[in-house]
C-alpha cells in the first residue's frame, strides 16, 4: 500500500507538466473573405497601382508610411507603435501555388497547408518535441476549423465561460478526482490534467472579464482575443489557438463599395490585435499572432466601387524576435505585364515558407517536415 500511495504522490503534481507549460503560443487569425492587400498596405510608391485604383487607390493622408513605397492604411493606425518596435512584419504578394479564386477551395487549402492529413496548426501540435495538454489547442468561435482539424487535444468555445464539467457541480468534480487519483498510465495522466486544468478555468471564470488590462472591440474578433489573452495569462497550457476575422455581411469579400467597408474591419483587426499584445503583459514575449487570407484581391477596380477575387494577398506577423520584421514584397511593381490571371498580384511568395520561418525561429525543436511536407525549406 505504501507504494501505491508513493505512486499517487508522485503523479499529483501541479495541474500541467512543467514542460507543458511556458511553451510559444501560436495565434491565427483567419481574415474570411478574401482581404484585399493593396488597401490594407498600399503601394503608395507605384503608379500603376493609382492608374488602377482611380476611386480606390489609397492616398498619402489616408495612410502611414513604411518604407517610402508601402504604407499602412490609417484604420490600422493601432499597429503602428509594434511598428516601430521592429515587432511586425507585413508580406505582400503572399499566397499558395495552386491558387483558387473559390472561397471554399481557398479556405480549405489555406487551413490543410498542403498534403499531410489534418490541418497544419495540428500537424505542429503532434510535431512538437515537448507533450501536449488537453487545452494545447482552443478555436473560437462555433466550429471545429480545419486548420485545427487533428490536433491532439483541444476545445471549441466561444468564452471560457462555456468550459464547464455538470455545470461546475462541485460533488462530481470530487468524485471524479477521486476515481482518477490512483489511476497509473496515460488515461489517468490526461484525466487528472483536464480535471485540474478545468479548476483553473473556474479560477479565471471567478476572476471576470474585468481582469483584462486593455480595452478591447465590442466585436467578435475583440471578444475573442481577449478569451485567448485569458487562457495565455492563466498558463493554462494553450499552444495554438484560432479566431475568424468575418465581420458583418460578406466580410472582406469587397465586391461593392469597398472604401465604405473596408476601413471598419481594418480598424477591428487593428485595435484587437493591439489591445490583445498589450493584455498579454509577461507572456507576449512568447505569443506570436498570424493573420492570414484565403486570396488577396484583383488589382483594377470594378465597376461597384470594390474589388474582385484575386491571388497574392498579405501575411501580417506581430511578436517578438520575428524572423523578418518589416515589410517584404514579392512583386516589383503592378505594371500590367507583371500581373497574371485576370489582372491578379502575383504570388511570389507560398505563405508556408513564411511559416516555416516563424514556427523554426520559436520552436526549433520542431519537425518541420511533418508539419509541411510539401515545403522544400521544411526539410
Amino acid at each position: 500500500m505504501a507504494l501505491k500511495n508513493d505512486a499517487v504522490r508522485i503523479m499529483r503534481q501541479d495541474y500541467l507538466a512543467s514542460e507543458q507549460r511556458h511553451q510559444p503560443v501560436l495565434v491565427v487569425v483567419f481574415l474570411r473573405g478574401g482581404a484585399d492587400a493593396l488597401t490594407i498596405v498600399p503601394p503608395h510608391g507605384d503608379d500603376a497601382y493609382h492608374r488602377a485604383r482611380p476611386s480606390l487607390a489609397i492616398s498619402g493622408t489616408e495612410m502611414h508610411d513604411l518604407d517610402g513605397h508601402f504604407g499602412l492604411h490609417k484604420a490600422m493606425g493601432a499597429l503602428m507603435p509594434l511598428w516601430k518596435e521592429r515587432r511586425l512584419s507585413v508580406h505582400h504578394g503572399v499566397g499558395a501555388a495552386e491558387a483558387s479564386h473559390s472561397h471554399f477551395q481557398a479556405q480549405d487549402l489555406v487551413e490543410h497547408g498542403g498534403s499531410g492529413a489534418g490541418g497544419w496548426i495540428a500537424r505542429y501540435l503532434r510535431a512538437r518535441a515537448h507533450p501536449v495538454g488537453p487545452l494545447a489547442s482552443v478555436a473560437i468561435g462555433s466550429t471545429w476549423p480545419e486548420s485545427l482539424r487533428g490536433a491532439p487535444g483541444g476545445a471549441v468555445i466561444q468564452s471560457i465561460e462555456d468550459f464547464a464539467i455538470a455545470d461546475d457541480d462541485p460533488d462530481l468534480i470530487r468524485r471524479l478526482e477521486r476515481l482518477h487519483e490512483g489511476s497509473i498510465g496515460g488515461f489517468g495522466e490526461v484525466a487528472r490534467s483536464t480535471l485540474t486544468a478545468m479548476q483553473r478555468l473556474r479560477e479565471i471564470r471567478a476572476e471576470g472579464i474585468e481582469t483584462s488590462s486593455q480595452e478591447y472591440p465590442d466585436t467578435p474578433l475583440g471578444r475573442g482575443l481577449r478569451e485567448i489573452a485569458r487562457l495565455i495569462r492563466a498558463d493554462v497550457g494553450l499552444m495554438a489557438s484560432t479566431v475568424d476575422s468575418a465581420g458583418a455581411g460578406f466580410g472582406w469579400d469587397t465586391h461593392f463599395v469597398q472604401n465604405q467597408l473596408i476601413p471598419l474591419l481594418m480598424k477591428d483587426l487593428s485595435d484587437s490585435i493591439a489591445a490583445f499584445m498589450g493584455d498579454l503583459g509577461e507572456h507576449a514575449p512568447r505569443t506570436r499572432v498570424v493573420v492570414l487570407s484565403e486570396f488577396g484581391r484583383r488589382v483594377s477596380e470594378n465597376t461597384s466601387f470594390g474589388t474582385d477575387h484575386g491571388s497574392g494577398g498579405i501575411m501580417m506577423m506581430v511578436g517578438d524576435d520575428l524572423p523578418r520584421p518589416g515589410v517584404h514584397s514579392g512583386f516589383s511593381d503592378l505594371e500590367d505585364q507583371n500581373l497574371i490571371g485576370p489582372g491578379d498580384v502575383p504570388v511570389g511568395r507560398d505563405y508556408r515558407e513564411l511559416l516555416v520561418e516563424l514556427i523554426g525561429s520559436v520552436d526549433p525543436t520542431c519537425e518541420l517536415p511533418r508539419v509541411f511536407p510539401d515545403v522544400p525549406s521544411a526539410g
